[in-house]
């Protein structure tokens, strides 16, 4: 089990560090990181999940659906939960409280998830949970963020593109969210790429999660950190509370162990960049933000070993 542990965290830490340190010895600067995420965006994680999807058998990709529905409902709900509470019991403010409900909601599976799943829950199951968050986060979570943020902004609220309609359809055009849909549809429909075509695919879709997490530690680096009680109360629900009463919750449909494992384990990874980078767009709270992601980052050490521990 620790052997386990360790192959699953190591790679995780190292590359964080790595990043860390190439942002200390100024070897990159915040426009280049956005330059490293745009490319893993827009060409090496779209590859990445295509590739894996597409090499799955159409009938392991069927028996996978609970998975996915698991994932996708759970990132989805706790984003809703979290803001109503935030917003409506504490009574913060509308952008911070939307701010902190994706925080709490929104896992960074596609990133941190791409290096420490494979070895936990294999590819193919990997590739299933990170679609899955991708659908959450781009298809929901963001789309709603960016019409609330924006509402609570300087901005004027007659711009056509700050509708929830207009920015759901503005996310399909996003190539990580059709490819893996495109991917799903070839393999129910028994299409085959020829695996010459998917190796060519995956030499740069394997950079993906190398890429995204040395972003992410330049990143953790580049942000002014402070340690207040919202922060550490976001840190505790995104890293336990979330996957705490999920793996209690799916523990109690009768769902196989293996699909509630893997559901768990991708819930269980820390707070998403997604954060920081509305936050810094909308100029709403980015220190808390910022603060809240290098925590998440660095308990999700102690948190990911837990529940990989109690799931296995």
């Amino acid at each position: 089990m620790l052997s386990t542990i360790i192959a699953a965290m190591l790679p995780l830490v190292v590359v964080f560090v790595l990043g860390y340190a190439a942002g200390w010895r100024r070897d990159f600067n915040g426009e280049q990181v956005g330059i490293l995420n745009r490319m893993v965006m827009l060409y090496a994680f779209p590859l990445s999940l295509f590739v894996g999807i597409a090499r799955m058998p159409r009938t392991i990709l069927a028996g996978q659906l609970p998975l996915a529905a698991s994932v996708f409902g759970i990132m989805c709900v706790s984003f809703g939960v979290s803001y109503i509470l935030s917003r409506h019991v504490f009574h913060r403010d509308a952008g911070v409280a939307t701010l902190q409900g994706l925080a709490m909601g929104a896992p960074s599976v596609p990133f941190i998830g791409s290096a420490m799943l494979p070895v936990l829950i294999g590819p193919s199951t990997t590739a299933v949970v990170i679609s899955a968050s991708v659908f959450a986060m781009v298809l929901v979570q963001t789309p709603v963020c960016m019409v609330m943020l924006a509402r609570h902004a300087t901005m004027d609220r007659a711009d056509p593109r700050l509708h929830l309609g207009h920015q759901i359809l503005v996310s399909l055009r996003e190539p990580i969210v059709w490819a893996p849909i495109l991917a799903t549809l070839l393999v129910a429909c028994d299409i085959r790429f020829p695996v010459a075509v998917l190796d060519a695919f995956a030499l740069l879709g394997g950079t993906a999660a190398g890429v995204a997490l040395f972003a992410s530690g330049i990143v953790l680096f580049l942000q002014r950190v402070s340690i207040t009680l919202p922060v550490l109360v976001t840190v505790a629900v995104r890293n336990v509370v979330v996957p705490g009463l999920s793996w209690l919750g799916l523990g109690m449909t009768g769902l196989p162990h293996e699909v509630v494992r893997a559901a768990v384990l991708a819930l269980s990874i820390p707070v998403g960049t997604v954060v920081v980078i509305l936050a810094v767009r909308f100029g709403t709270d980015e220190q808390e933000a910022a603060s809240t992601l290098f925590l998440s980052a660095v308990v999700s050490v102690l948190t990911m070993a837990f529940f990989i521990a109690i799931t296995g």
